[in-house]
C-alpha cells in the first residue's frame, strides 16, 4: 500500500503538527464530517459534528485495528468539546469505526459507533450514537469541470474543506501536461502510472485562468481540472 501525506497542522486537537495519511468520511447533509488517519504510528482522527444546536469538534485515538476482507475495524476512545459561545458541554467514551466500499464503486464507508460513557456537562452519558458515512469525492460538473465548490471535499483540521488531494491521469493518450501557468508552457508530463497529488502548501489549489480550472500540483505547476485530463482517488490508496 502506497501512502500520501499532506502536511497540516493538527495543534488543535491532537497537540502536534505532523503529517497526515487520511480519509474524509461525511453524511448526506454534511453535518458530520469525520478523518481517519491510518498511518501505522499514529492512527487516530478527528470529526466535527453538530449536536443539540451546538458546533461539536472532537478527536479520535485508535488502539485497536482488525481487518477482514474489504473489511477494516477501528477501535479506540474519543473526547469532543462544543465550540462557541455557551457553557462548554465535553463528552467521552468509546469509538468503533467499520470502513468497507460502498456497493460496486470504488468509494468508501464508515459506519461509526459513539459510545458516551462521560464528561463535562455531557447530557449523552450512557447513550449510543451511530452513524453512516461515505467519502466524499469530487463529482464534475455538467461541463466536466473540477471547481472548488465540487472538489474541495477532503477535511482537514484547521482549515476546513480543501482541494482533493490524490488523482490519476485519464487523458486519452495516457499523458498529461502540468504547465508553469494555467494555460501556459509545459513544464512537466505526467504519465498514466503517475500519482497527481496538489500542492501540499496550498489548501485551495484549484485556480482559474477565464473560466477554465486548473489544479496546482506538487510539481509545481498546473494541469487542467477536468474529468477528461484527471479522476480522483480514492483514499487511502
Amino acid at each position: 500500500m502506497k501512502q500520501l501525506y499532506i502536511a497540516f497542522c493538527a495543534a488543535t486537537l491532537w497537540g502536534l503538527c505532523a503529517p497526515a495519511y487520511a480519509t474524509t468520511y461525511v453524511n448526506p447533509s454534511g453535518s458530520t464530517s469525520l478523518v481517519l488517519a491510518e498511518n501505522n504510528s499514529n492512527a487516530g482522527g478527528f470529526y466535527f459534528t453538530t449536536s443539540g444546536g451546538h458546533f461539536v469538534a472532537g478527536n479520535i485515538t485508535v488502539t485497536r485495528r482488525d481487518g477482514t476482507p474489504g473489511s477494516y475495524y477501528y477501535y479506540g476512545t474519543f473526547r469532543d468539546r462544543t465550540m462557541g459561545a455557551g457553557s462548554p458541554i465535553s463528552c467521552s467514551g468509546d469509538i468503533t469505526i467499520v470502513r468497507r466500499a460502498v456497493g460496486r464503486s470504488a468509494t468508501l464507508g464508515a459506519e461509526v459507533t459513539w459510545k458516551v460513557k462521560g464528561g463535562e456537562n455531557c447530557p449523552s452519558v450512557g447513550k449510543t450514537v451511530k452513524v453512516s458515512l461515505t467519502e466524499p469525492l469530487p463529482r464534475p460538473d455538467a461541463k466536466g469541470d473540477y471547481t472548488p465548490q465540487n472538489a474541495d471535499t477532503w477535511m482537514t483540521e484547521t482549515s476546513g474543506n480543501s482541494t482533493w488531494p490524490l488523482w490519476r491521469v485519464t487523458s486519452s493518450d495516457g499523458e498529461l501536461n502540468c504547465r508553469q501557468t494555467p494555460n501556459g508552457t509545459i513544464k512537466y508530463v505526467y504519465r498514466a502510472q503517475d500519482p497527481v497529488e496538489i500542492d501540499p502548501r496550498q489548501v485551495k489549489a484549484i485556480e482559474f485562468s477565464g473560466v477554465s480550472p486548473w489544479m496546482r500540483t506538487n510539481k509545481n505547476c498546473y494541469v487542467r481540472a477536468n474529468s477528461s485530463y484527471i479522476a480522483p482517488v480514492s483514499l487511502p490508496y
